[in-house]
């Protein structure tokens, strides 16, 4: 049994994977990035205790951080519940395909499980959608190289700041709209967030075939792109497990 851990700039997110990409449980408490060790062990304690989270068949286990700050608390958490030293995703480890941007060590390691889930499983170029706390486009080429990549602010990001800085415009749940053109304030957000996101991944996608001179493989990602993907024109595929998929790839390459 796997334990896969992802510490995003929202939520830790924790889950045990038997094989790959099946989650079989799975813990979220949002990310603080204020707390010590000790404070964060307590608190992980408490998590764990109330949701009844079973160590007991881990096996191995893995950790991806994009917050350093919390890393070494999340290591310790995970080696006193499993008596393991998880490994620790890296640009340096063996990961299906090679980093060919300027600072590969500076390379965001969600993306870089991203795509070792997705070289695993499809050949040619590929572009990988994540949307979560940023929205980042992840573009490889045939041969495994990855060349580089897109960071857009988040979907909740963006529409945090809208409602922020326009007075007379409401926080809205995040809803399909009812139809392309709103008839209310209401709609008219919700529209904008799916549309306008969905005509940023088709536009992306055809000029990221563009310039590749052939066509790419597309991956759709995270958390709100549920939300976006039924309004997308352009043939992708959704994959809510791939940086689960490829902690396990990387995991494997690199567990001796």
């Amino acid at each position: 049994m796997l334990l896969a851990v992802d510490i995003g700039n929202t939520n830790v997110v924790m889950g045990l994977m038997p094989t790959r990409g099946e989650l079989v449980s799975a813990l979220r408490f949002p990310t603080d990035k204020r707390r010590t060790i000790d404070e964060f062990m307590e608190g992980f304690e408490g998590v764990v205790a109330m949701h009844g989270f079973d160590f007991s068949n881990v096996d191995s286990a893995i950790v991806s951080s994009v917050v350093p700050e919390l890393t070494e608390s999340v290591v310790a958490s995970v080696k006193a519940k499993t008596g393991l030293d998880p490994l620790v995703v890296n640009s340096s480890m063996d990961l299906g395909f090679t980093i060919t941007t300027d600072h590969p060590d500076k390379l965001g390691v969600d993306m870089i499980a991203d795509a070792a889930g997705a070289v695993a499983d499809y050949e040619g170029c590929l572009a990988i959608f994540d949307m979560g706390t940023a929205t980042t486009l992840s573009v490889l080429n045939s041969s495994r190289e990855y060349l580089g990549s897109i960071i857009i602010p988040g979907v909740v990001i963006s529409q945090d700041a809208l409602t922020a800085q326009a007075s007379q415009l409401p926080f809205i749940k995040l809803e399909p709209p009812r139809e392309l053109i709103g008839r209310n304030t209401v709609d008219s957000m919700r529209s904008g967030v799916v549309h306008a996101n969905a005509a940023m991944i088709d536009g992306l996608i055809d000029r990221v075939s563009q310039e590749l001179g052939e066509p790419v493989t597309t991956l759709v990602t995270g958390g709100v792109s549920r939300l976006i993907v039924p309004a997308c024109t352009r043939p992708l595929i959704y994959d809510p497990n791939l940086l689960l998929k490829g902690l396990w790839e990387i995991n494997r390459r690199n567990r001796a």
